[in-house]
């Protein structure tokens, strides 16, 4: 084994020498430079030297002239090993100067080592150190041509770096280890309408964001291709414009963090084709979800009022068998009817259900909203998922504690959680985790998928769990009414369209962000309001007092046959009609007091709200109450009541009804 001195100023080219000497059995010492070697070459004494020839301070040449000029090493064999020089270039003056042997780094390094081998058992006599002016006017003349050919390589690839990044599509800035600008190319100034001077030394961080400042104060920790920032910024000109920002650090050949490149690239135009593309598709997604809705909301109008038809004299009967019990029926007779009225009722109330289902799709669904607190909601719901979602489930919450109010109706929001929870749940069949996540949007306009909402501000629901995901072909179907990947009997296909509807209700936008195998991530923006948080529930409404006459107009008979039963064994005195216009000419003979009008929204030759309009000129103290399965003739362009007015939803229950009879009574006796 023999000891090999390696002399290089890089500390990658003398690792790749070590390796194929340690390859041979050598023991390797190294040296950065010449005067270092030189003193190590005193010291120890090497049977080898391996050298570079192309060195700060002292070159290969100088290097081993000062070698062979000390006796004590005069004797070293020494091996070029190069990377600017040809061997052909390099041999002859190293030659002159004792060199055995001049390899080139681009050789294999089996070269090396065999030249090595080849160096140690051959022993060949160095020839004495002279100073030959002739041997030195050849060591200037080799030094110089290699000085010209780098300048000129460098002349030239400097010209190319110019031709690339005036003519580049993107913004360059180059700079040193303290993030500060020391050039950047024309593109830039032009994309952030700032002149050169104003973007160098620290000028060109004025277009990031302060997080994105902050992370490069220690520009050497940051990883190569670092994506600093892509949002919107106002540039010089005052324009905003959409700025994509990546850093690389430079290093040497030794890894060293030497300065940065960032590269500034202008992406306003494809983040605005991407907005008008989520608000094209919002559009079309919400015509068709219109057409639907409306189709829905006709079917549920009709279908609601032959459930309550149906349910309310189920009802009837039910309290026709418990009072006939012991006279008519016996106690098994009547048992047997409660059991067949019983499954009656259930399906009746399964499809009331569906029946609600389809009228909140469509956005139609009667609601009262109220100021909520979100982040209150997603605990109660947390409450309940964990109840439901088992063992193999974990439950993971991110709330952010300065998340703004909404104005929503709080019931539906947790409905719309609680679905989404256990949808998360049923795609993660072997267990997995689900997080509810809050946020405030920081920026609305950064929010490809609020194209289109209303300006304002925002605020960001998200469950997310890591489940098995959904391809594309589902997710662009997932809110359509009645589509659904379960099995028969699993599910209506009703879960996630009512979610879409009640919170494009609520003013808001519900997204799918899922892939095969990345799981599913449901974001809800809903519209942030300044309003104050009252919590609490209101107290129950007073019973209003019996005797007193109510207005009916119903043009369903079955359905009016119902209220009027239900109100005059209360002990109201009804007066009955079976449309708007002939309710308003009861309402017109009738002599006495009528304390409330209870009427449909939807009805021939005059519907509930002219009803409601053409009282309050003949009887401006009677109140309305308004019952029915379709409201839209109520709301607002929003989906929302007019103010005061309230809506018994069909089909309705006898508790129900005398409860919002009672409460319209009790307010206008205030």
């Amino acid at each position: 084994m023999a000891t090999v001195l390696v002399v290089d100023d890089r500390a990658t080219n003398r690792e790749i020498a070590r390796a194929a000497l340690d390859h041979g059995g050598h023991h390797v010492i190294e040296a950065a430079e010449g005067r270092e070697a030189l003193t190590m070459a005193r010291t120890t004494h090497p049977d080898l030297i391996v050298t570079d020839v192309v060195m700060p301070g002292m070159d290969g040449y100088e290097f081993v002239h000062e070698l062979r000029a000390d006796i004590g090493t005069a004797d070293i064999p020494v091996l070029f090993y190069t990377a600017n020089y040809r061997p052909d270039e390099a041999e002859p003056l190293a030659a002159a100067y004792g060199v055995t042997k001049v390899l080139s780094k681009s050789a294999d390094p089996l070269d090396l080592l065999t030249a090595v081998d080849d160096a140690l058992t051959t022993h060949p006599e160095p020839p004495a150190a002279e100073a030959r002016p002739e041997l030195l006017t050849e060591h200037l003349r080799t030094v110089n041509a290699k000085l010209v050919e780098k300048v000129l390589a460098l002349d030239e690839s400097q010209t190319r770096f110019d031709v690339l990044a005036d003519i580049s599509p993107i913004g360059i800035a180059l700079g040193d280890t303290d993030m500060l600008a020391t050039y950047v190319n024309p593109r830039l100034t032009e994309i952030t309408a700032t002149p050169a001077a104003g973007l160098l030394g620290r000028g060109w961080q004025n277009f990031l964001s302060a997080e994105a400042r902050d992370r490069i104060r220690g520009g050497g920790d940051l990883p190569n291709d670092t994506v600093l920032d892509y949002g919107p910024v106002v540039l010089g000109d005052g324009r905003t414009r959409w700025l994509h920002v990546t850093v690389r650090r430079i290093t040497d050949s030794d890894e060293q963090y030497t300065g940065f490149m960032a590269v500034i690239d202008d992406v306003t135009p494809l983040v605005e084709a991407e907005q008008q593309r989520h608000a094209e598709e919002r559009q079309r997604i919400a015509e068709r979800f219109d057409s639907l809705a409306r189709l829905s909301g006709a079917v549920a109008h009709d279908f609601n009022n032959m459930l309550g038809i149906t349910l309310s004299f189920g009802e009837f009967v039910e309290e026709a068998v418990r009072d006939a019990v012991g006279s008519v029926l016996t106690a098994e007779h009547a048992d047997a009817i409660r059991q067949d009225l019983h499954q009656l009722s259930r399906a009746g109330k399964r499809a009331a259900h569906l029946a609600h289902q389809l009228l909140t799709f469509g956005g139609r669904e009667v609601v009262q909203p109220t100021v909520i607190d979100p982040n209150a909601v997603v605990e109660e719901v947390c409450g309940m998922v964990v109840a439901t979602a088992g063992e193999k489930v974990t439950l993971i919450t991110r709330l952010d504690p300065g998340l703004r109010h909404t104005m929503a109706d709080a019931n539906q929001l947790c409905q719309v959680l609680l679905n989404l929870a256990l949808n998360a749940r049923d795609a993660m069949p072997h267990g997995g985790r689900i997080i509810f996540q809050t946020a405030n949007v920081a920026d609305p306009a950064a929010e490809p998928h609020l194209a289109g909402l209303p300006d304002g501000g925002y605020l960001q629901i998200a469950v997310i769990d890591n489940g098995e995901g959904m391809p594309p072909e589902v997710v662009d179907h997932a809110m359509e009414p009645f589509f659904t990947t379960k099995s028969k009997g699993q599910g209506t296909g009703l879960g996630l369209a009512t979610a879409y509807g009640i919170v494009r209700q609520a003013g808001g936008e519900l997204v799918i962000d899922s892939a095969v195998g990345r799981g599913t991530t449901i974001h809800i923006y809903l519209p942030v309001t300044d309003e104050p948080f009252q919590p609490g529930r209101p107290a129950d409404p007073p019973n209003a007092a019996a005797g007193q006459t109510i207005l009916l107009a119903e043009d369903e008979d079955g359905l009016r046959t119902v209220a009027t039963r239900i109100l005059s064994h209360a002990g109201y005195h009804v007066l009955s009609a079976a449309n708007g216009e002939e309710a308003l000419e009861v309402a017109r003979r009738h002599p006495g007091v009528i304390h409330a009008a209870l009427t449909d929204v939807v009805m021939p030759r005059m519907n509930g709200p002219e009803l409601a309009a053409a009282l309050r000129i003949h009887r401006p103290d009677t109140p309305v109450l308004y019952m029915s399965g379709y409201a839209a003739p109520l709301m607002t362009e929003e989906g929302i009541l007019e103010p005061g007015v309230t809506v018994v939803g069909k089909p309705f229950t006898r508790d129900d009804l005398l409860t919002a009879l009672n409460t319209t009574l009790a307010a206008a006796a205030c």
